[in-house]
């Protein structure tokens, strides 16, 4: 386990995964946008879903393939074009981003 190291090394999904949860905890925690009060519930569940998964390489992708399924299959759903829908395709393309991610040159599998 990669906590009990000397070193602590992220790969680039697992950093991207810490980013993208904490700024999914701070979008949820602070009213931004303006969104419905239970979309701000999902936001933050989303948010500490992510800052746990972060921990390890596997875990991180896991994290990227599950918001890109979920707020993929939320954004091809929608009838109008709202300030939720932007933010599931937001999230939906970070998903594909981080699922995508190179672990760069030294990480270990």
């Amino acid at each position: 386990m990669a906590l009990l190291s000397n070193e602590l090394e992220f790969t680039r999904p697992q950093i991207l995964t810490l980013t993208a949860g904490v700024l999914q905890l701070a979008l949820g925690w602070f009213d931004v946008f303006g969104l419905d009060p239970d979309y701000h519930v999902i936001q933050i569940g989303v948010g500490a879903l992510g800052v746990v998964m972060a921990w390890r390489h596997d875990l991180a992708r896991m994290y990227g393939i599950l918001l890109l399924l979920s707020f993929g299959m939320l954004a091809f759903s929608l009838e109008d074009v709202t300030t939720e829908g932007f933010l599931e395709v937001r999230t939906a393309l970070i998903g594909l981003v981080i699922t995508l991610a190179r672990p760069g040159k030294d990480a270990a599998r």
